[in-house]
């Protein structure tokens, strides 16, 4: 069996187009058709429905890139576990980051693991969480940084680095800060009336955040939806909306925001995922015990005290 032809078809399937295989595998179409061609007549079947525009799967062919998948991910265990016994030998570690905190995390630790693993290329991607599960999947990633809810995992590993609470903040011009009902944990529907300013519909936060509101008993008015935490942060500033955030977003000091912790203590989980059925390299491994001291020490448990 050749593996190398394995990765070739394997390539074709993802990109649904052979030209754009062709470049990601740095070898000339017509050199990728040919390998394509000798399989599909030594199997005596077509792989792929094919199109100027798209090509996918035939019945022969899903069944085909669904095992081609496994015997790479079989390889793939297995010189990952060589690796191991093996001083000094390159290797690469994929890791995929969020925004913000993942990026944060990555700058803090990498210097260190260098130190431990200096022949280790590691290749940080930046990318929600929904794209890491979905790379993961496909076993294009090692490691993934992800914030998110129990319920949003998929069947792969998941290692929780800490939970964290989602808290209202609200301007501290905000009426509700002086008044007698400020006080926590606060019922939502005090601010059933107020606009708010979600993450967009593709994130882990807003799913979490919508299961909050329907817990809540109603629908928020939205004032806009935003694909970025800061731009939420600066809304609640000036007094245009409130929001619900990770307590990650307001535990710097903000003296124009106050920020309230909510009935029911509503919280996701910070956590490193890897593959399931995977083997979890010695570099992998290194990589997850420093991003625990990191959290630890940065973070606790993140409690919510206030002065």
């Amino acid at each position: 069996m050749d593996l190398k032809q394995l990765e070739y078809i394997v390539e074709i399937a993802k990109e649904k187009n052979i030209t754009h295989a062709a470049e990601k595998l740095f070898i000339s179409q017509s050199a990728l058709n040919q390998q394509l061609l000798k399989l599909e007549k030594e199997l005596g079947a077509q792989l792929f429905h094919r199109s100027r525009t798209d090509w996918h799967l035939t019945e022969v062919g899903k069944i085909y890139i669904e095992n081609a998948k496994k015997i790479l991910e079989i390889q793939k265990n297995a010189y990952n576990q060589i690796y191991d016994c093996i001083e000094h030998h390159k290797r690469k570690l994929t890791i995929g980051l969020t925004a913000g905190r993942g990026i944060e995390l990555f700058t803090s630790i990498f210097s260190d693991f260098q130190k431990l693993y200096p022949n280790v290329i590691v290749e940080p991607i930046e990318m929600s969480v929904y794209e890491q599960q979905k790379k993961m999947e496909k076993g294009e990633l090692d490691l993934g940084f992800m914030t998110l809810s129990k319920n949003q995992r998929t069947k792969d590993n998941y290692i929780v680095l800490y939970s964290e609470e989602m808290v209202l903040i609200t301007s501290k011009k905000h009426p509700f800060v002086n008044s007698e009902a400020a006080k926590e944990p606060v019922d939502l529907l005090n601010f059933k009336d107020e606009p708010f300013v979600f993450m967009n519909k593709k994130s882990t936060n807003r799913d979490v955040i919508d299961e909050i509101f329907k817990d809540a008993g109603f629908e928020p008015r939205i004032l806009f939806e935003t694909t970025y935490t800061s731009s939420i942060v600066r809304a609640v500033e000036f007094n245009l909306s409130c929001a619900v955030v990770p307590y990650y977003y307001v535990k710097s000091e903000n003296k124009n925001i106050s920020y309230f912790r909510i009935k029911g203590f509503p919280s996701w989980d910070v956590s490193i995922s890897y593959k399931k059925d995977s083997y979890l390299s010695k570099p992998a491994q290194a990589f997850i015990e420093l991003a625990k001291k990191y959290c630890s020490k940065k973070n606790g448990l993140i409690k919510l005290n206030k002065s």
